[in-house]
């Protein structure tokens, strides 16, 4: 069983779908264009479980709740193969120009929220900053939370052009969708208020917790609750 998620930072080097991988090194060290991206892929559903295991069982981009992560835990697996499954979300292409010659690029995939692969996202170009498999990737250092209105902000200490490249990437990526922000407000508000009038310790409302860990972070650093 995997331990609960810290924060928007995503590791992406732990295999599970060793038969996938072994067929992408395949394709890349033969310097080929990728098979035409397709759901009906024998691996799609292979690179679906592996990620939402490493993402916790949460969208890469909002930290929303879609699947039991225990649900494709290591034991689930059989010969680095996963069955086929319902699950909420799309598979996204995070660099969607990548997505016609190298559409099967373990790096450049993440499962998300439908509605924000579909209404919000599609084919947008991203500037990276908010990739959240980067290496030294820290959503503190580009982003704060304001917990009256739920928004995710730029970072007023990062210089203006990179607020504004943020900003962009905040609404590409759909952490300001609204009825996402809504959610995450009906969810975060009450374990917050009981924490603000110490109804409940910090440890228990962390524990409580299933989704939304870093706006969670934020407003409890903003608010003088640690």
């Amino acid at each position: 069983m995997q331990t609960k998620p810290d924060m928007r930072k995503i590791d992406k080097s732990v295999t599970l779908a060793t038969a996938y991988n072994k067929w992408l090194n395949s394709l890349n060290k033969a310097g080929t264009d990728h098979p035409e991206y397709k759901s009906s892929h024998k691996y799609y559903h292979d690179i679906v479980a592996n990620l939402l295991w490493v993402q916790k069982g949460l969208c890469a981009y909002t930290e929303m709740y879609l699947v039991n992560m225990n649900d494709v835990e290591p034991a689930n697996w059989d010969a680095g193969r996963f069955k086929d499954f319902d699950f909420l979300g799309h598979l996204d292409h995070y660099d969607s120009s990548l997505k016609k010659k190298k559409g099967w690029e373990w790096n450049n995939f993440f499962v998300v929220h439908s509605d924000v692969n579909v209404k919000i996202k599609g084919q947008k170009k991203v500037h990276g900053i908010l990739k959240p498999d980067k290496p030294k990737f820290n959503p503190f250092h580009y982003l704060e939370y304001d917990f009256k209105t739920h928004n995710f902000l730029p970072n007023r200490n990062r210089d203006l052009p990179l607020q504004r490249k943020v900003l962009d990437d905040i609404n590409t990526l759909g952490l300001n969708f609204k009825p996402i922000i809504d959610y995450r407000r009906e969810y975060l508000a009450p374990i917050i208020d009981d924490v603000s009038i110490g109804k409940l310790t910090l440890a228990k409302a962390k524990d409580r917790l299933f989704q939304f860990y870093t706006a969670f972070e934020m407003s409890i650093n903003s608010l003088g609750l640690i």
